[in-house]
């Protein structure tokens, strides 16, 4: 028994996609993001890929072009977000 208690505690500091718990707990705060008129958009592609890594929350993208991004994230990715270079549309 003893060494399976020991494995259940060493998966219990990973979430259950594996990775490590976040060190750095910076508060997440709600933004609309507005993409390129690109395609493929570096944008969207951007904000798919932090919320694949779990950098990005609750990700909705609006039907519209260039396409809308409402997401939680820290501000320092927002802000990287929103300097990202874009062509056409608004910014």
């Amino acid at each position: 028994m003893k060494p399976v208690f020991i494995a259940v505690l060493l998966l219990a500091g990973c979430g259950l996609d594996n990775k490590q718990p976040s060190m750095n707990h910076e508060p997440l705060e709600s933004a609309l993001i507005v993409g390129s008129a690109e395609s493929p958009d570096p944008v969207l592609t951007k904000v798919m890929a932090l919320e694949k890594s779990g950098v990005v929350k609750d990700v909705v993208v609006q039907e519209s072009f260039p396409v809308q991004i409402r997401l939680r994230a820290p501000r320092k990715v927002i802000d990287e977000l929103n300097a990202m270079p874009r062509s056409g549309g608004l910014r």
